[in-house]
């Protein structure tokens, strides 16, 4: 297909970091951008970015996304022959302080770079992440919902009127390691805290984590089997398609909890909600599966990999404080 410069947005993100090391190593010359606010960093973002893969090459670049000029000057300087759009605001929480940042984060952020792609020549193959969030509720559940909405009406919308060569690629709930915002890597973390203070039972125990109900079903997905689905898509998706990506397997989470109580060294303190909140239906994943992908990496592994990861975050802490 003659692509060797990918443009990664988000690229010291949980995602993104997967992504530029999976890109790297096969072959492709990395463009990596990370955000250029000030104040913005999350701490994943602080980490050491990953090392060049064999074949590819990862250049590092700071830019404001949500500034059009910044933007422009990316795409010109660099002259990716492809686009990974992984960046935005993605909590729900923050979403209701802040919506109007949500939506410039999330949608204003995705125009400004279809526009800088299309002033650049339009012929790049372009990835779009949005969320499945962005399609319950009509996208108006809540201000994260609707920027997610926005942003992926506005990268078909970009492809009907221009001809752009833009994909839209709808993971579920991402998973592994790599120090995750989601459910899973919340509770890495806190069994790794729980186990160095000694359990429920360690008068330094830590506070009882609190699940909303353990009724809720939602499909996990590898970060890197959804990272190894972006570049199939890339090279191969049909353009002004939306493709969902599921591992298939729906769990409960009262199953993850058990799965965290089976990997850990130390008893686990619990508080159960009783919430009943809807579980989203299964969707069909079968145009990406058409195209050769598959899961591969079981969620038993994901879960004890981001545990392993925190335990020796936080036994580096230990010392530390030592």
């Amino acid at each position: 297909m003659g692509m060797t410069r990918i443009l990664i947005t988000g690229a010291s993100g949980f995602t993104g970091r997967h992504a530029c090391a999976r890109f790297a190593a096969s072959g492709w010359e990395v463009v990596a951008v990370t955000s250029g606010r000030s104040g913005d960093a999350t701490e994943a973002e602080a980490a050491s970015p990953p090392a060049a893969g064999p074949g590819g090459a990862v250049e590092w670049r700071r830019c404001d996304l949500t500034d059009r000029e910044q933007v422009r000057r990316l795409c010109l300087e660099t002259s990716p022959h492809a686009l990974l759009h992984l960046a935005g605001q993605n909590a729900v929480d923050r979403s209701w302080q802040d919506p109007v940042q949500t939506v410039s984060a999330n949608a204003m952020a995705t125009m400004h770079l279809l526009e800088a792609m299309r002033e650049n020549g339009g012929d790049g193959r372009m990835l779009v992440v949005g969320s499945m969030l962005g399609s319950l509720s009509g996208g108006t559940a809540h201000p994260y919902a609707f920027s997610k909405k926005l942003q992926v009406t506005s990268a078909l919308a970009w492809h009907r009127w221009y001809g752009l060569q833009v994909l839209v690629a709808e993971p579920s709930n991402l998973v592994g390691p790599g120090r995750s915002g989601g459910l899973c890597g919340k509770l890495a973390r806190w069994t790794a805290e729980a186990e160095r203070s000694g359990g429920i039972f360690s008068p330094a125990r830590v506070r009882p984590f609190r699940l909303s109900s353990l009724r809720e079903q939602r499909d996990y997905l590898d970060v890197r089997d959804a990272v190894d689905a972006y570049e199939t898509l890339l090279r191969a998706g049909e353009a002004g398609s939306t493709y969902a990506l599921e591992s298939g397997r729906m769990r409960s989470i009262g199953e993850i909890k058990e799965q965290f109580e089976r990997l850990s060294g130390v008893r686990l303190d619990w508080e159960i909600g009783d919430a009943d909140s809807p579980s989203p239906e299964p969707r069909d994943a079968t145009a990406i599966r058409a195209l050769g992908w598959q899961p591969r990496i079981p969620f038993e592994r994901s879960l004890s990999e981001a545990l392993e990861e925190e335990r020796a975050i936080a036994g580096r802490r230990k010392g530390t404080a030592g």
